[in-house]
């Protein structure tokens, strides 16, 4: 029993012996791989060409052609080509009646002339509201001056008032009673003396010693009051002199008289001022003269009441006219006369090319007939396509990151299912299209109870390109689609990388650079160029000799790191 006690010790120091060489050899296996860093493979930078190209798909059409468009409506008479005939340049292809025409062009050369005309009246209306702002600006500035000095109880003094011009000192005459007769004045002493300049047109009232008034709602009495002036007369003087006995005629009544009696008075000093008597009804009947009596009733100081009353309406008259003399309406009737004009000018054109029929350009083939005799054309009738088949070309579409690339004059290749051909772009439309196809589709669909139009199509914006193709066989047939390689760029000896070792980011592109001192790599920021289908052009941050990671990982954690490179 002894023995065989002494045999298992053994064994199991042998297993011990065995698992500790284990774990120390695959310890070592570990760390040495750590060590080793990641697998890579390294591409050597070099300089290579470069074609840089843009590759699009387009359709295949006639080189030249034209097509034929009603554009209004008109009754044909003869058509004189179907699909397929041969034509020669001066052949008649179709004839129209145009005797419904001239009622059309009447009523839109109608409608121009009223265009016109209102577009002239606001032109006029604009110079006029400027002039009449332009001319109370300094009339206001000078009240504004004068209400703030009285406001610090600074007023005119005697020999002041006797020099200003005012025409209502004749109301003042005429009032049976004054504000002033139950108010306290001021003593001669007591009143300050302003600068011989300042000569304001006021009425000739007493002066007294109360605080600034509240005007209250007499602001909307006023405005209403100001609206119905400019309404009644253009001439500046006429408006400012109308206020002015208003205002003085009601600070000088109210209290003693009625506001019916105020309002004969009123419409009697109006009437020897000089407007007629109509006219001074009707501005009485816009003024609330009851909101100007509870404004002075709430005053003792009259003279400033006055004042303030008639800059105030002085001010709203000035809003108004600034608001006539904007050039919103202007430009909007502008553009009624422009778009007016220009519906009359299609429509006359129109009725000029179809009274002389349809005529063959140039010598072609008839690819399209969509009138018929004794029909009436809508404005969406196709009409007559006419092309000439000796020359083909494709039609393309380019959007904003290839337009800066392309340029007439290039070479291209365009490929058909039956064969390659040589091609030269020869236009680039000016402008973009195509933008706003969906939201008409989707207003044509809505008439018809059908939504969603829009969805069913490529609406987004392109500029169109077209690609001549000069020597063309029967192989190229118009109206199949064709594959278009543009060169838009030669960049020979330049220094490259393959487009798989280079990490496109947010920030920018990036390599793998290796540094074999280290033997790890790093991340390294360039600057690409041009590009062809396998490599990109290297403005910056590599060198010819450089050895980079050829197809880096997505997982990287590090910008820096060991590697071990293989051999693939």
């Amino acid at each position: 029993m002894a023995t065989v006690k002494k045999s298992k010790k053994k064994v199991i120091a042998i297993v011990c012996v065995v698992l500790a060489i284990v774990i120390a050899v695959t310890s070592i296996i570990i760390v040495t791989k750590s060590k080793s860093g990641a697998e890579v493979s390294l591409h050597t930078i070099a300089t290579e060409d470069i074609i840089e190209t843009v590759s699009l798909t387009g359709t295949v059409s006639a080189g030249t052609s034209k097509e034929y468009k009603v554009g209004t409506v008109a009754t044909v008479k003869e058509v004189f080509v179907k699909v397929g005939d041969n034509v020669k340049k001066g052949d008649v292809l179709a004839t129209f009646d145009v005797s419904n025409l001239d009622g059309q062009i009447n009523s839109l050369q109608a409608s121009y002339n009223e265009s016109l005309k209102a577009y002239n009246s606001a032109v006029d209306a604009q110079k006029t509201a400027q002039s009449k702002s332009d001319a109370l600006a300094p009339k206001i500035a000078e009240l504004q001056k004068l209400v703030a000095e009285m406001e610090k109880g600074n007023y005119p003094t005697t020999e002041a008032k006797k020099t200003t011009k005012t025409t209502a000192k004749a109301t003042a005459a005429k009032a049976t009673t004054t504000t002033a007769a139950k108010n306290t004045t001021y003593k001669a002493d007591d009143v300050p003396t302003l600068p011989s300049d300042f000569n304001p047109s006021l009425p000739d009232i007493e002066l007294t010693t109360s605080p600034q008034p509240s005007l209250g709602g007499l602001s909307d009495a006023i405005e209403e009051l100001n609206q119905t002036l400019t309404k009644l007369t253009n001439d500046i003087a006429t408006l400012t002199e109308t206020t002015q006995i208003i205002a003085t005629t009601i600070v000088e009544l109210s209290g003693s008289l009625d506001n019916e009696a105020i309002a004969d008075r009123l419409v009697q000093n109006l009437i020897e001022s000089g407007i007629a008597e109509d006219m001074a009804k009707q501005i009485v009947a816009a003024i609330d003269i009851e909101e100007f009596a509870k404004a002075v009733a709430n005053s003792e100081n009259a003279q400033l009441t006055a004042a303030q009353v008639q800059l105030l309406s002085l001010e709203g008259q000035k809003a108004l006219f600034d608001v006539q003399a904007d050039g919103t309406l202007v430009n909007a009737q502008k553009k009624s006369v422009n778009a007016t004009k220009q519906a009359l000018d299609i429509l006359k054109e129109q009725k000029q090319s179809l009274s002389e029929g349809w005529v063959a350009a140039f010598d072609g083939t008839i690819t399209a007939v969509d009138v018929t005799p004794d029909v009436q054309t809508t404005m969406l009738s196709s009409g007559i396509t006419l092309e000439n088949l000796d020359t083909m070309a494709v039609k393309l579409s380019l959007g904003e990151y290839d337009l800066h690339k392309v340029k007439v004059g290039m070479e291209a290749t365009v490929t058909t299912a039956y064969g390659t051909y040589k091609g030269e772009v020869t236009s680039i439309a000016p402008t973009a299209t195509g933008g706003s196809s969906s939201s008409i589709l989707d207003s044509v669909g809505s008439m018809a109870g059908i939504s969603g139009l829009s969805s069913l199509t490529d609406s987004g914006a392109g500029v169109e390109c077209i690609v001549s193709i000069p020597e063309t066989d029967e192989n190229i047939t118009a109206g199949f689609d064709a594959n278009v390689e543009i060169q838009t760029g030669e960049y020979l000896g330049v220094t490259a990388v393959p487009i798989g070792s280079i990490k496109l980011e947010k920030e920018g592109a990036f390599v793998y650079l290796y540094n074999a001192e280290e033997g790890e790599v790093t991340k390294t920021p360039i600057e690409i160029g041009a590009s062809s289908v396998t490599s990109y052009q290297v403005k910056s941050g590599l060198n010819v000799g450089d050895q980079i990671v050829s197809a880096p990982a997505s997982d990287y954690e590090d910008d820096t790191f060991k590697v071990k490179v293989v051999t693939k």
